[in-house]
């Protein structure tokens, strides 16, 4: 039988997660597809003191559950299966469809939404072997504040030929604020500057940072109890230190006017 992982980046959403938890672990006991699967879950938190950086992040829950694994799923906090397959996919495969078709930008203080382009989504849960994973050295870790790592990990699979597939899994969406737009939905700061970092990258050739160049330090570890398990599974939450530091423009970016305080931040 493969080995699932399932990989969350995180900082500061205790709210998401005290239901992410819950929630994923019921799933796992109960969902007639997926309830005999062999998986593991790490949270990988980020200290405070740079702003976020969901690359870097998945790259290390990668590094820390490849011996025990056979592929992973790179899985954000704010997407609770309702109906999905997580069993073994051969290629890298996004597994959310229903649910992520537009997302409110700030819940309660505007009515515009982001809308994603569900033929060419790449985020939410997305499935990789941990060979292709290698095989294209994992997510950038240049994308600090907020977006695009997930456009760059698909156009490394393009590059090397790797076809993705797709499941349209049903999932519910948990709402808060998008760092990636204004509330007019005009795009952000912080995105303006990483889609030209993105941009600019890809015409110079295949960038060369990712796995190779990951750079960690974990400082705290601890196992997720369960006080009431249905099917036992090994959770863990590690805290860590990250290497490297955002451009002078990323920073500039995320201090700009309108710029929010939010979790991606600091």
């Amino acid at each position: 039988m493969k080995r699932l992982a399932i990989v969350v980046p995180y900082r500061n959403r205790q709210q998401h997660l005290d239901q992410f938890v819950p929630h994923m672990r019921a799933y796992f006991a109960r969902d007639k597809t997926d309830r005999t699967i062999d998986y593991r879950v790490i949270i990988v938190e980020q200290e405070q003191g740079t702003p976020f950086n969901r690359g870097a992040l998945k790259n290390i829950g990668f590094v820390l559950t490849e011996p025990h694994t056979d592929y992973i799923c790179f899985h954000d906090i704010d997407y609770l299966p309702i109906w999905a397959d997580y069993s073994w996919a051969g290629v890298p495969t996004p597994i959310v469809w229903y649910g992520a078709e537009e997302r409110p930008i700030a819940p309660g203080r505007t009515n515009c939404v982001a809308r994603h382009n569900l033929d060419h989504f790449f985020g939410g849960a997305v499935l990789v072997p941990n060979g292709a994973f290698r095989a294209v050295n994992g997510y950038s870790n240049d994308y600090w504040g907020w977006g695009f790592e997930d456009e760059d990990f698909k156009l490394r699979f393009a590059v090397a030929g790797i076809e993705p597939g797709r499941r349209k899994g049903t999932f519910l969406p948990l709402a808060h604020d998008s760092e990636g737009f204004r509330l007019d939905a005009t795009p952000s700061a912080i995105a303006l500057v990483n889609q030209q970092m993105m941009q600019e990258r890809w015409r110079a050739g295949l960038p060369a940072d990712g796995l190779s160049t990951l750079k960690f330090e974990v400082i705290a570890r601890a196992s997720l109890p369960d006080p009431l398990p249905e099917r036992r599974a090994p959770w863990d939450m590690v805290k860590v230190r990250l290497g490297g530091c955002p451009t002078p423009q990323q920073h500039e970016a995320l201090a700009a006017p309108g710029a929010s305080p939010g979790y991606r931040r600091v």
